[in-house]
């Protein structure tokens, strides 16, 4: 398999733009006037997050199952993860707490933040992180730790690890120790069968399972669209905290696409557009800037323009380009300048460039 998964870096794309638009449809709630414009089905967009969590199963296997095993690799690994997540994440924290000043400098308006210690870390509690979408990343490190303890552990083939991440999983959720605490609800959240649907796609691709691409991901994208169009006033809110449900009703579909796209890639090259790619690349810093970009436009936009419809096509407009520009500014400016600074970093750290490190800016 290649290091640069490209049809991998679209489907991230599409997951951003996917959360980026049903926060728009919030935020035009929130703001605008004069009613809503936005149709409830955009909601269905937050479901990009469970779209990552499979994405993120899938290259953490072919990070993993490209280069060794063993303490030092296991170390590489978890140094990489954590440089790929933390210093852009809170490069975008510290962004949303200057606005949050300033709107409580400006307009004495204050914003609970019961868990600064947590919202830093990125470790389980019972209130969102500052950057509400933070919530995701307390998986995404938790999914990190236990890979890694499949690169230190040479012994098991990744197959029989999965399998007995899943077993264990079952047996915590039939046990009940789902509710215990905050940690218990990371650590045994049925979202985490998202994650190793996306391993097991991962090993599939590799071992030339690649026949039915176009049919699977033609079949994901039909899924989608009928629950997203015929089904949303069901599904959202309803079953988005229910996360058995969740996991059990968008797993297949995303499985469908991540698998058609990989596999399409895999055996004929044939790439998503080159823009959707891009996107991509920006994903993680779109997906954490877009919050407080809303910030800024919807207060702006409310003080200077009445409530009308007007409000509202002015709103979709600037929440859409603002976010988008912030997104690959961040990017540009302070994503890829902090993953070069902290891979070699981590290539000091550890004497020569690990194998573990494959494509580390690209495997979020």
């Amino acid at each position: 398999m290649k290091e640069r998964l490209e049809n991998i870096q679209a489907l991230r794309g599409g997951a951003a733009l996917m959360v980026l638009f049903a926060h728009v449809k919030g935020a035009e709630i929130d703001y605008g006037g004069g009613g809503t414009i936005l149709p409830h089905f955009l909601y269905m967009g937050v479901v990009g997050v469970d779209l990552f969590f499979l994405i993120s199963g899938f290259v953490m296997t072919h990070v993993a199952l490209s280069g060794a095993r063993g303490g030092v690799a296991a170390k590489r690994f978890i140094y990489n993860r954590a440089a790929r997540i933390y210093p852009v994440y809170w490069a975008a924290t510290l962004i949303l707490m200057l606005l949050y000043a300033g709107k409580h400098y400006f307009f004495a308006e204050a914003t609970p933040f019961p868990n600064p210690v947590a919202t830093f870390l990125l470790t389980p509690s019972d209130f969102y992180p500052l950057v509400p979408v933070g919530w995701t990343l307390v998986h995404e490190m938790y999914f990190y730790v236990v890979f890694a303890l499949f690169v230190l552990w040479s012994a098991p083939k990744l197959p029989q690890f999965l399998g007995l991440w899943a077993a264990t999983l079952l047996a915590a959720l039939a046990l009940g120790f789902f509710s215990a605490n905050a940690w218990t609800k990371i650590a045994f959240n049925p979202l985490t069968f998202e994650f190793i649907a996306g391993a097991m796609i991962a090993l599939a691709i590799r071992r030339g399972v690649t026949r039915l691409a176009l049919p699977a991901l033609l079949a994901g994208v039909a899924i989608f669209a009928v629950q997203s169009l015929f089904f949303a006033d069901s599904l959202y809110p309803n079953v988005m905290g229910q996360f058995a449900w969740r996991a059990a009703i968008f797993t297949p579909p995303f499985a469908l696409i991540l698998y058609g796209a990989a596999a399409i890639e895999r055996t004929s090259g044939k790439l998503a557009p080159a823009w959707l790619r891009k996107t991509g690349d920006a994903s993680y810093s779109l997906y954490l800037i877009h919050v407080p970009a809303f910030l800024v436009v919807g207060k702006l936009v409310s003080l200077v323009v009445p409530d009308t419809r007007l409000d509202n096509i002015l709103l979709i407009a600037l929440f859409t380009a603002s976010a988008i520009a912030a997104g690959f500014a961040l990017h540009h400016f302070v994503e890829r300048p902090l993953l070069g600074f902290t891979r070699r970093i981590g290539d000091r750290l550890f004497a020569a460039k690990s194998q573990t490190s494959v494509a580390p800016e690209k495997a979020w």
